[in-house]
């Protein structure tokens, strides 16, 4: 679902998530046996989305995964980050391996001028999907979606200087207006209330690219695994419009079971919801 050319160009403080950084030498095969994804393909030109799972195989939180040199940055819910960062701290056990949260600044920009908005701050505009483009301290992510949809990434430091560059060649936004573009786009999103709910595919991650079916073993891969090879799950995620308020996520509808909503510019709202095939 595209409402992208309904959106005008706008850019908005991410406030609502937050990233935890992975550092050390064994930082990489250790996140391997904790997501859902391949973390081998991650490099700083190409970013991932992934997800952490619990041993029955749901999903605890949908990341995107990106990679700094030797350190991966894992972006995700912020609402999940402490839960997220205590659960990952009681794998790592003897590796060499550093958890922390990162004090990174990040940004969305949308829309059809966003390309040219990125063009007149003289940074890159990553025109594959997840392809990441680096200048200097700052990174540049192209997000899934059909159309022109940017994160930036920065120090704190430079976050401020950072938004007011984006105020000029942009509208302000807000986190709905993001969110909105998330849902059109498909992707799923785990708050704290839907937590251990969802069995990845039930959220099309696989669609998505968001599992691999054959990295080796990983905290809930083998219910995952079986999903996948048995063909069984029998609820998937769909894009709905409804007449009412966004609903919480986790809320109950006829339609199905909340996995995000945004309210929309005219009335109503867009949701994602986990519903039998219909």
């Amino acid at each position: 679902m595209n409402g992208m050319a309904s959106h005008p160009t706008f850019a908005v403080a991410l406030t609502q998530l937050g990233l935890i950084e992975a550092g050390g030498a064994d930082a990489a095969s250790f996140l391997q046996g904790q997501l859902s994804n391949d973390v081998r393909s991650v490099t700083p030109a190409l970013a991932q989305l992934s997800s952490c799972n619990s041993a029955k195989g749901r999903m605890l939180a949908v990341l995107h995964v990106l990679r700094r040199d030797g350190t991966f940055l894992l972006e995700l819910q912020r609402s999940l980050l402490e839960s997220t960062l205590k659960r990952l701290r009681m794998f790592v056990l003897r590796s060499k391996v550093t958890l922390a949260e990162s004090d990174g600044a990040l940004f969305g920009l949308a829309g059809p001028g966003a390309a040219e908005v990125l063009a007149g701050m003289n940074l890159p505009a990553p025109a594959a999907p997840l392809a990441c483009a680096w200048s200097g301290e700052l990174c540049v992510t192209r997000r899934l979606g059909d159309a022109p949809r940017f994160t930036l990434l920065a120090p704190r430091a430079q976050a401020g200087a950072l938004g007011r560059q984006l105020g000029q060649g942009a509208a302000a936004g807000t986190v709905d207006d993001w969110k909105r573009l998330e849902i059109e786009a498909g992707i799923p999103t785990v708050y704290p209330e839907t937590q251990d709910r969802f069995v990845a595919q039930m959220c099309n991650l696989d669609t998505l690219g968001g599992i691999s079916f054959d990295k080796g073993c990983y905290t809930g891969q083998e219910v995952i695994a079986r999903v996948h090879y048995r063909g069984a799950v029998k609820r998937h995620m769909q894009a709905r419009r409804l007449d009412a308020p966004a609903p919480a996520p986790g809320s109950k509808l006829e339609a199905g079971e909340v996995v995000d909503a945004a309210p929309l510019p005219g009335g109503g709202s867009i949701a994602l919801v986990v519903a039998a095939a219909s």
